[in-house]
Protein backbone atom coordinates (compact mmCIF):
# COMPACT_ATOMS: atom_id res chain seq x y z
CA UNK A 1 0.00 0.00 0.00
CA UNK A 2 1.60 3.19 -1.27
CA UNK A 3 2.62 6.06 1.52
CA UNK A 4 1.21 8.84 -0.89
CA UNK A 5 1.05 12.66 0.37
CA UNK A 6 -2.18 13.19 -0.40
CA UNK A 7 -4.95 12.10 2.05
CA UNK A 8 -7.16 9.51 0.98
CA UNK A 9 -11.12 10.25 0.65
CA UNK A 10 -13.42 9.33 2.69
CA UNK A 11 -14.98 7.43 0.00
CA UNK A 12 -11.83 5.62 -0.93
CA UNK A 13 -10.46 4.65 2.59
CA UNK A 14 -14.72 3.45 2.82
CA UNK A 15 -14.44 1.31 -0.45
CA UNK A 16 -11.11 0.30 0.79
CA UNK A 17 -12.42 -1.08 3.81
CA UNK A 18 -15.72 -2.41 2.43
CA UNK A 19 -13.28 -4.87 -0.02
CA UNK A 20 -11.21 -6.21 3.06
CA UNK A 21 -13.76 -7.12 5.76
CA UNK A 22 -15.60 -9.02 2.52
CA UNK A 23 -12.63 -11.08 1.94
CA UNK A 24 -12.25 -11.55 5.22
CA UNK A 25 -15.76 -12.77 5.23
CA UNK A 26 -15.35 -15.04 2.37
CA UNK A 27 -12.32 -16.61 3.64
CA UNK A 28 -13.65 -17.32 7.10
CA UNK A 29 -16.71 -19.59 5.34
CA UNK A 30 -14.18 -20.84 3.15
CA UNK A 31 -12.22 -22.11 6.38
CA UNK A 32 -15.45 -23.20 7.93
CA UNK A 33 -17.02 -25.17 4.52
CA UNK A 34 -13.24 -27.11 3.76
CA UNK A 35 -11.22 -27.60 6.72
CA UNK A 36 -9.09 -29.48 4.48
CA UNK A 37 -8.83 -27.67 1.87
CA UNK A 38 -8.94 -28.84 -1.90
CA UNK A 39 -7.32 -31.91 -2.04
CA UNK A 40 -4.49 -32.03 -4.64
CA UNK A 41 -4.30 -28.26 -4.90
CA UNK A 42 -2.33 -25.59 -3.46
CA UNK A 43 -4.25 -23.75 -0.75
CA UNK A 44 -1.58 -21.11 0.33
CA UNK A 45 -1.58 -18.19 -1.59
CA UNK A 46 -0.64 -14.31 -1.38
CA UNK A 47 -3.11 -11.56 -1.87
CA UNK A 48 -1.87 -8.14 -3.16
CA UNK A 49 -4.09 -5.26 -3.58
CA UNK A 50 -2.79 -1.83 -4.40
CA UNK A 51 -4.41 0.93 -2.56
CA UNK A 52 -4.00 3.96 -4.32
CA UNK A 53 -4.19 7.63 -1.54
CA UNK A 54 -3.91 5.91 1.46
CA UNK A 55 -1.27 6.71 3.65
CA UNK A 56 0.35 4.59 6.40
CA UNK A 57 -0.99 6.67 9.49
CA UNK A 58 -4.59 6.23 7.92
CA UNK A 59 -3.88 2.76 7.57
CA UNK A 60 -2.85 2.42 10.99
CA UNK A 61 -6.16 3.95 12.30
CA UNK A 62 -8.13 1.05 10.06
CA UNK A 63 -6.24 -1.62 11.39
CA UNK A 64 -7.02 -0.77 15.04
CA UNK A 65 -10.55 0.13 14.64
CA UNK A 66 -11.16 -2.70 12.47
CA UNK A 67 -8.47 -5.43 14.34
CA UNK A 68 -7.29 -6.26 10.23
CA UNK A 69 -3.59 -6.82 12.24
CA UNK A 70 -3.36 -9.85 9.91
CA UNK A 71 -3.04 -7.41 6.76
CA UNK A 72 0.81 -6.42 6.02
CA UNK A 73 1.13 -3.38 4.14
CA UNK A 74 4.30 -1.99 2.37
CA UNK A 75 4.97 1.81 0.80
CA UNK A 76 6.21 1.71 -2.86
CA UNK A 77 8.18 4.77 -2.11
CA UNK A 78 11.56 4.86 0.22
CA UNK A 79 13.28 2.84 1.82
CA UNK A 80 12.02 -0.81 2.57
CA UNK A 81 13.93 -1.67 5.89
CA UNK A 82 12.00 0.59 8.19
CA UNK A 83 9.12 -0.77 6.97
CA UNK A 84 10.47 -4.63 6.80
CA UNK A 85 11.10 -4.07 10.58
CA UNK A 86 7.20 -3.39 11.29
CA UNK A 87 6.27 -6.44 9.35
CA UNK A 88 8.47 -8.41 11.62
CA UNK A 89 6.92 -6.86 15.01
CA UNK A 90 3.68 -7.15 13.20
CA UNK A 91 4.56 -10.87 12.54
CA UNK A 92 5.96 -11.34 16.42
CA UNK A 93 2.93 -9.76 18.03
CA UNK A 94 0.71 -12.17 15.85
CA UNK A 95 2.31 -14.92 17.34
CA UNK A 96 2.28 -13.72 20.90
CA UNK A 97 -1.24 -13.51 20.46
CA UNK A 98 -1.59 -16.99 18.71
CA UNK A 99 -0.42 -18.53 22.20
CA UNK A 100 -1.67 -15.81 24.77
CA UNK A 101 -4.46 -15.37 26.50
CA UNK A 102 -5.55 -11.63 25.70
CA UNK A 103 -7.31 -11.07 29.38
CA UNK A 104 -4.78 -12.38 31.16
CA UNK A 105 -1.37 -11.95 29.45
CA UNK A 106 -0.75 -16.09 30.59
CA UNK A 107 -0.57 -18.47 27.75
CA UNK A 108 -3.62 -20.06 26.31
CA UNK A 109 -4.93 -23.46 26.07
CA UNK A 110 -3.47 -24.47 22.58
CA UNK A 111 -0.18 -23.33 23.76
CA UNK A 112 -0.78 -25.27 27.54
CA UNK A 113 -1.36 -28.46 25.62
CA UNK A 114 2.09 -28.56 23.83
CA UNK A 115 3.95 -27.85 26.42
CA UNK A 116 2.78 -30.22 28.98
CA UNK A 117 2.82 -33.14 26.34
CA UNK A 118 6.58 -31.92 26.00
CA UNK A 119 6.91 -31.50 29.65
CA UNK A 120 5.56 -35.07 29.73
CA UNK A 121 7.89 -36.51 27.50
CA UNK A 122 11.21 -35.12 29.06
CA UNK A 123 10.02 -36.53 32.39
CA UNK A 124 9.94 -39.48 31.15
CA UNK A 125 12.82 -39.28 29.04
CA UNK A 126 15.24 -37.89 32.32
CA UNK A 127 13.23 -40.04 34.98
CA UNK A 128 12.92 -36.76 36.51
CA UNK A 129 9.33 -35.19 38.62
CA UNK A 130 6.69 -33.62 37.16
CA UNK A 131 3.85 -31.97 38.90
CA UNK A 132 0.49 -30.56 37.37
CA UNK A 133 -1.58 -28.19 39.19
CA UNK A 134 -5.13 -26.95 37.97
CA UNK A 135 -6.45 -23.84 39.77
CA UNK A 136 -10.06 -22.75 39.61
CA UNK A 137 -11.73 -19.65 41.23
CA UNK A 138 -14.18 -20.34 43.75
CA UNK A 139 -18.10 -18.90 43.31
CA UNK A 140 -16.65 -17.05 40.23
CA UNK A 141 -20.51 -17.00 38.45
CA UNK A 142 -21.46 -15.41 41.43
CA UNK A 143 -18.72 -12.40 40.60
CA UNK A 144 -19.67 -11.92 37.58
CA UNK A 145 -23.39 -12.40 38.84
CA UNK A 146 -23.32 -9.79 41.68
CA UNK A 147 -20.77 -7.25 40.09
CA UNK A 148 -20.62 -7.34 36.32
CA UNK A 149 -18.43 -8.98 33.85
CA UNK A 150 -16.03 -6.17 34.26
CA UNK A 151 -15.38 -6.77 37.59
CA UNK A 152 -14.98 -10.50 36.83
CA UNK A 153 -12.33 -9.86 34.31
CA UNK A 154 -10.47 -7.70 36.63
CA UNK A 155 -10.47 -10.70 39.08
CA UNK A 156 -8.89 -12.83 36.18
CA UNK A 157 -5.83 -10.62 35.98
CA UNK A 158 -5.26 -10.20 39.15
CA UNK A 159 -5.29 -13.58 40.12
CA UNK A 160 -3.62 -14.30 36.83
CA UNK A 161 -0.86 -11.98 37.90
CA UNK A 162 -0.55 -13.83 41.83
CA UNK A 163 0.33 -16.53 39.43
CA UNK A 164 2.75 -15.20 37.12
CA UNK A 165 4.57 -13.69 39.69
CA UNK A 166 4.58 -16.94 42.32
CA UNK A 167 5.71 -19.28 39.39
CA UNK A 168 9.56 -20.14 38.23
CA UNK A 169 11.14 -18.85 35.71
CA UNK A 170 11.22 -22.32 33.83
CA UNK A 171 7.31 -22.84 35.72
CA UNK A 172 4.50 -22.43 33.14
CA UNK A 173 1.45 -20.85 33.22
CA UNK A 174 -1.77 -21.04 31.55
CA UNK A 175 -5.28 -20.12 31.59
CA UNK A 176 -7.30 -22.66 30.19
CA UNK A 177 -10.74 -22.31 30.72
CA UNK A 178 -13.39 -19.28 31.48
CA UNK A 179 -11.99 -19.21 35.58
CA UNK A 180 -9.25 -22.14 35.29
CA UNK A 181 -5.86 -22.20 35.45
CA UNK A 182 -3.31 -24.47 34.99
CA UNK A 183 0.50 -24.87 36.41
CA UNK A 184 3.33 -27.03 35.04
CA UNK A 185 5.85 -27.45 37.56
CA UNK A 186 9.05 -28.75 36.26
CA UNK A 187 11.27 -31.17 38.71
CA UNK A 188 9.24 -30.56 41.60
CA UNK A 189 7.85 -33.94 43.51
CA UNK A 190 4.37 -33.82 45.45
CA UNK A 191 5.66 -32.33 48.72
CA UNK A 192 7.18 -28.85 47.00
CA UNK A 193 4.86 -28.70 44.41
CA UNK A 194 2.05 -28.81 47.30
CA UNK A 195 4.13 -26.10 48.90
CA UNK A 196 4.38 -24.03 45.87
CA UNK A 197 0.73 -24.26 45.43
CA UNK A 198 -0.92 -23.69 48.89
CA UNK A 199 1.73 -20.39 48.55
CA UNK A 200 -0.40 -19.08 45.75
CA UNK A 201 -3.90 -20.19 47.27
CA UNK A 202 -2.91 -17.76 50.01
CA UNK A 203 -1.96 -14.67 47.90
CA UNK A 204 -5.05 -15.09 46.41
CA UNK A 205 -7.10 -15.04 49.33
CA UNK A 206 -5.22 -11.63 50.43
CA UNK A 207 -5.86 -9.93 46.91
CA UNK A 208 -8.33 -6.70 47.77
CA UNK A 209 -9.71 -6.26 44.21
CA UNK A 210 -11.43 -2.56 43.49
CA UNK A 211 -14.07 -2.84 41.15
CA UNK A 212 -14.91 0.61 41.61
CA UNK A 213 -18.30 1.91 42.60
CA UNK A 214 -19.02 -2.17 42.47
CA UNK A 215 -17.21 -3.64 44.82
CA UNK A 216 -14.20 -1.58 46.48
CA UNK A 217 -12.47 -4.40 48.32
CA UNK A 218 -13.79 -7.58 46.70
CA UNK A 219 -11.99 -10.77 48.23
CA UNK A 220 -12.19 -14.52 46.23
CA UNK A 221 -10.68 -17.70 46.62
CA UNK A 222 -9.03 -20.46 44.62
CA UNK A 223 -9.32 -23.94 44.85
CA UNK A 224 -6.60 -26.63 43.29
CA UNK A 225 -6.10 -30.31 42.37
CA UNK A 226 -2.57 -31.54 42.35
CA UNK A 227 -1.09 -34.86 40.19
CA UNK A 228 2.47 -35.75 40.11
CA UNK A 229 4.75 -38.02 38.12
CA UNK A 230 8.26 -39.05 39.26
CA UNK A 231 8.89 -39.86 35.36
CA UNK A 232 9.37 -43.34 36.14
CA UNK A 233 5.80 -44.49 33.51
CA UNK A 234 5.53 -42.77 30.23
CA UNK A 235 2.10 -40.97 30.40
CA UNK A 236 -0.39 -39.13 28.14
CA UNK A 237 -1.49 -35.70 28.62
CA UNK A 238 -4.65 -37.74 29.82
CA UNK A 239 -2.50 -39.37 32.63
CA UNK A 240 -1.64 -36.43 34.71
CA UNK A 241 -4.27 -33.95 33.40
CA UNK A 242 -7.66 -36.61 34.69
CA UNK A 243 -5.92 -36.99 38.56
CA UNK A 244 -4.94 -33.19 39.17
CA UNK A 245 -8.85 -32.76 37.52
CA UNK A 246 -10.23 -35.03 39.98
CA UNK A 247 -8.24 -33.70 42.70
CA UNK A 248 -9.42 -30.35 41.61
CA UNK A 249 -13.45 -31.62 42.30
CA UNK A 250 -12.12 -33.20 45.42
CA UNK A 251 -10.93 -29.70 46.91
CA UNK A 252 -14.08 -27.86 45.77
CA UNK A 253 -16.14 -30.58 47.83
CA UNK A 254 -14.50 -30.41 50.72
CA UNK A 255 -15.14 -26.73 51.73
CA UNK A 256 -13.14 -25.03 48.64
CA UNK A 257 -10.08 -22.40 49.72
CA UNK A 258 -7.30 -25.21 49.31
CA UNK A 259 -5.32 -27.58 47.51
CA UNK A 260 -5.59 -31.67 47.39
CA UNK A 261 -3.32 -33.71 45.98
CA UNK A 262 -4.20 -36.94 43.62
CA UNK A 263 -2.12 -40.28 44.24
CA UNK A 264 1.29 -40.73 42.95
CA UNK A 265 0.44 -40.90 39.59
CA UNK A 266 3.13 -43.90 38.64
CA UNK A 267 1.62 -46.07 41.59
CA UNK A 268 -2.00 -45.32 40.71
CA UNK A 269 -1.54 -47.47 37.42
CA UNK A 270 -2.50 -50.86 36.92
CA UNK A 271 0.21 -52.78 37.63
CA UNK A 272 -0.11 -55.01 34.54
CA UNK A 273 0.52 -51.89 32.72
CA UNK A 274 3.17 -50.18 35.01
CA UNK A 275 5.30 -53.66 36.03
CA UNK A 276 6.21 -51.68 38.93
CA UNK A 277 7.48 -53.88 41.80
CA UNK A 278 7.95 -53.07 45.48
CA UNK A 279 11.33 -51.79 45.30
CA UNK A 280 10.60 -49.78 42.50
CA UNK A 281 7.31 -48.13 44.27
CA UNK A 282 9.70 -47.44 47.61
CA UNK A 283 12.32 -45.57 45.42
CA UNK A 284 9.17 -43.70 43.59
CA UNK A 285 7.96 -42.50 47.05
CA UNK A 286 11.20 -42.04 49.03
CA UNK A 287 14.04 -41.50 46.04
CA UNK A 288 16.04 -44.35 47.62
Amino acid sequence: MPDNTDPATAENREAILAEILALRRLLAERAVSCPGGAPGKEDDVVLLRLCSGLPLAEWDALAKNYDLHEWLVMPLRGHPLPHLKRIQKTIQELAHLSDHDHLTGLANRSAFERTLAAELERSTRNGTSLSLAILDLDDFKAVNDTYGHLCGDEVLRRVATVIAEAKRTYDFAARIGGEEFALVLPGLGLSRAEGAVRRIIAAVAGLRVDCGHFASDLRVTVSAGLACTKGKVALTRDGLFGPADQALYEAKSQGKNRVVKAPLVDLALPPEDTLVGADEKKFLFTGS
